[in-house]
């Protein structure tokens, strides 16, 4: 019989530039093309947008206001088209990501030696 071991999903190496909300946080920043103005200031990210698109011969135009109350702790991440987001997924610093694959393997090495001894015996 096979040896019984243990996979995760390999680990994304991509990094995002990105802030950590704090009780000091604040900016008032633009995206690239200047449609997307936010403005942090004690804990509420408020995002206007104002954009023009022609598809088609087709114009319409995007005017709108979004305020989010954003908790301490929270990554907001930076994208060149919208400017601060609020991702997905709980995004962790390199060396937090790296503890915690070494926690994975200090939790599976005692079960897979387990199944080993079992199998043999």
């Amino acid at each position: 019989m096979e040896k019984l071991e243990y996979f995760v999903v390999q680990p994304s190496i991509k990094t995002f530039g990105g802030i950590k909300v704090d009780k000091n946080t604040k900016f008032d920043v633009y995206n690239d093309d200047k449609t997307v103005h936010q403005v942090f200031n004690k804990g509420v990210l408020t995002t206007h947008i104002k954009r023009e698109l022609n598809y088609n011969d087709i114009k319409s135009t995007e005017t709108s206001k979004m305020e989010t109350q954003v908790p301490l702790g929270t990554v907001l991440l930076w994208d060149e088209t919208n400017g601060y987001i609020i991702p997905n997924y709980n995004m962790v610093k390199p060396e937090e990501a790296k503890e915690l694959l070494s926690k994975i393997v200090d939790i599976t090495k005692p079960i897979e030696d387990g199944t080993k001894k079992a199998m043999e015996g």
